[in-house]
């Protein structure tokens, strides 16, 4: 029998877990896991205990949001040995991460395909060589699209609702002069938004970080925004949205890159998985390929 850590943020999402978790663990027990069940208690504690627990588990599983998994995958990118596995069952608001792995939104349906899955080998990105981000850090507050959408507005306009709901919060913002270093692109300007990411999606949106998405591929997804200027600015911006044609907006730059760096002259707010990422006037992304595992059912 395999032994499994289960690492469960009871206050994730609207705390859902709690009705679900009995059912969950027979799901996992039937698969032939004695299960570990440790529920956080606050902040990095999922961290500090699955770093203490390194050579006790065969495969560490956890529940919670974006945040949840970036302490699991921070503590095991840690670990001198193996590194186990991770199962993941999304309970947050957005799990843009688990959407890209296609892990299902439903915590039955994800808990089993822990106990069938196969291991997928992924990518993970590393700010300034210390602090891991599983699939994005960006500049620029970007709003959650999803949830900020009149409803009334979705049912006239689907997804272009989205869309122009992005783009007003991009308008919105302060611009940051900054100098952009990658071997693919050297650039400078005026940016209200970018985004280094492994993901699908951001924000509950598909569409932001390009197409041709690989998990695995060793490479990030840079995407860049220039200030919004005018109104012509704002529809070259739509319009790019609304058709994917990204490459072909003026305002917009998006290419892949293992290494980047970014300078700016004043100190710039980052976010990673969604979390504060601190300020910095420089700061650089690597990416460790295939540097942990995830269970999954399948992927194309």
């Amino acid at each position: 029998m395999k032994k499994m850590l289960f690492v469960v943020n009871p206050n994730s999402g609207k705390a859902l877990i709690k009705n679900r978790l009995l059912e969950i663990v027979k799901i996992l027990s039937a698969a032939d896991y004695e299960v570990t069940l440790y529920p956080t208690k606050a902040p990095r504690d999922g961290y500090r205990y699955v770093l203490e627990s390194e050579g006790k588990f065969d495969v560490i599983s956890c529940s919670g949001g974006d945040g949840t998994l970036n302490e699991v995958v921070g503590a095991i990118l840690k670990y001198q040995g193996e590194k186990p596995p991770i199962g993941y069952i999304p309970s947050g608001s957005t799990n843009d991460f688990a959407t890209s792995l296609n892990i299902p939104k439903d915590m039955i349906r994800a808990a089993e395909h822990i106990a069938r899955g196969t291991v997928f080998p992924c990518d993970i990105g590393i700010a300034n060589g210390e602090r891991n981000f599983n699939y994005v850090a960006a500049f620029g507050a970007f709003t959650e699209v999803s949830y900020a959408t009149p409803q009334s507005l979705k049912n006239v306009l689907g997804h272009q609702a989205y869309v122009i709901e992005a783009v007003k919060s991009f308008a919105a913002l302060k611009p940051h002069y900054m100098r952009i270093c990658s071997e693919e692109k050297n650039i400078q300007g005026n940016y209200v938004y970018g985004m280094v990411s492994n993901t699908e999606s951001v924000g509950g949106m598909k569409g932001l970080t390009g197409t041709g998405i690989d998990l695995r591929d060793g490479y990030f997804e840079v995407t860049l925004i220039k200030e919004i200027r005018n109104p012509m600015d704002f529809q070259m911006l739509v319009t790019a949205f609304l058709t994917q044609s990204f490459d072909k907006c003026e305002r917009m730059y998006t290419f892949k890159t293992k290494h980047i760096s970014f300078e700016s002259q004043e100190p710039v707010s980052w976010t990673l998985d969604g979390e504060f990422g601190g300020e910095h006037e420089k700061i650089e992304f690597d990416v460790l390929h295939e540097a942990v595992e995830f269970i999954v059912k399948s992927r194309r």
